[in-house]
């Protein structure tokens, strides 16, 4: 899914849970491991080739999904906020989690256990087509309504 996707659903997160900061870390900053997959393919520093990668489904550099999506990561990274502050590790575990189960409700490959790629999951919503364009904005709009 697209970041405005993301953006929405830890929103929504943050407005039930009242923790706003958690939720949005939670939500958002698993993505930063799409820069591993830009830099090894020696696109980071070129402006254009990562918007083809961001919003093409056919340009995907390397893997963009790896080792921030990675299940065991995940728990990981979920335990030491649980740690650090229950509270807001809790928020930000479940910003996290939906953020790993929207990404495998779209279509391009994801490993839930990279980088072992014995098993992979595609869901049914297509990457950066207009069911998810209405899938982020349906999220929105129950930000706005809840």
């Amino acid at each position: 899914m697209l970041l405005p996707t993301h953006l929405a659903a830890g929103l929504i997160i943050g407005k039930l849970t009242g923790d706003y900061s958690a939720a949005f870390i939670g939500s958002v900053a698993v993505d930063l491991d799409h820069f591993f997959a830009f830099y090894s393919s020696h696109v980071l520093l070129k402006v254009k080739k990562i918007i083809l990668a961001t919003t093409k489904q056919n340009f995907l550099v390397n893997n963009q999904r790896n080792y921030f999506h990675n299940i065991f990561f995940f728990l990981a990274a979920s335990a030491s906020a649980l740690i650090i502050d229950f509270n807001a590790g809790l928020i930000f575990s479940l910003a996290y989690l939906v953020h790993l189960i929207f990404d495998a409700l779209d279509n391009q490959t994801y490993f839930p256990f990279y980088p072992s790629k014995k098993i992979s999951l595609r869901g049914p919503i297509k990457y950066f087509s207009k069911q998810e364009i209405i899938f982020a904005l349906a999220l929105f709009f129950i930000f706005l309504i809840v």
